[in-house]
């Protein structure tokens, strides 16, 4: 299963295809009692864009509803092993935020397995331009990031959190609370 290398997909197509940025994703994983499946949860913080013109913001939000609700998104993730049982698309304080959760058999990222060795849980992440906060140990290099759990932890969790916190970024909760609006009316 590619679940998080979807993610990772995800990530590339909201930052080139169009402006789309977040402060910080979480990964939640939490294994049976077997550890040969479990749940994930990921949930994106503050969804912004880093364009200044309203026009391209507007089509910037578009672009974001688009990846997290059509069907593409549940088949995609489909192919890759995953059920995405939930969605969401909501607002806390003024700070667009974004989430889906489902089942899993075996996790990826960027390629690389969620693999155990010598006891241990060891998932490589291929990029350095984040903060990772973690409920296991975080080793940094210069261009790959290593997470360590121990091998019977059934709960993992990561926070991947935008260094260039600098950036001119603007907000799209105009632009979600008009959508919501309009949702709520076609209901």
């Amino acid at each position: 299963m590619k679940f998080l290398r979807l993610t990772i997909l995800l990530i590339v197509i909201f930052l080139f295809q169009s402006c789309l940025t977040y402060r910080a994703v979480t990964y939640k994983i939490n294994f049976n009692e077997r550890f040969d499946h479990g749940t994930v949860n990921v949930d994106y913080k503050d969804i912004r864009s880093s364009e200044k013109e309203p026009k391209k913001q507007e089509e910037d939000f578009k672009e974001a509803v688009r990846l997290l609700f059509e069907d593409d998104f549940l088949l995609d993730n489909v192919e890759e092993g995953i059920y995405v049982k939930d969605r969401k698309l909501w607002e806390d304080n003024g700070i667009l935020k974004a989430s889906f959760s489902g089942i899993f058999k075996e996790l990826n990222v960027d390629g690389n397995k969620l693999d155990v060795q010598n006891d241990e849980r060891i998932l490589f992440i291929n990029e350095s331009d984040v903060d990772v906060e973690s409920n296991g140990k975080v080793l940094k290099s210069d261009k790959n990031i290593v997470l360590i759990w121990p091998k019977d932890q059934r709960e993992l969790t990561w926070t991947m959190k935008d260094i260039d916190t600098a950036k001119d970024t603007y907000s799209l909760i105009d632009y979600y609370r008009s959508w919501k609006k309009d949702n709520s009316k076609n209901q």
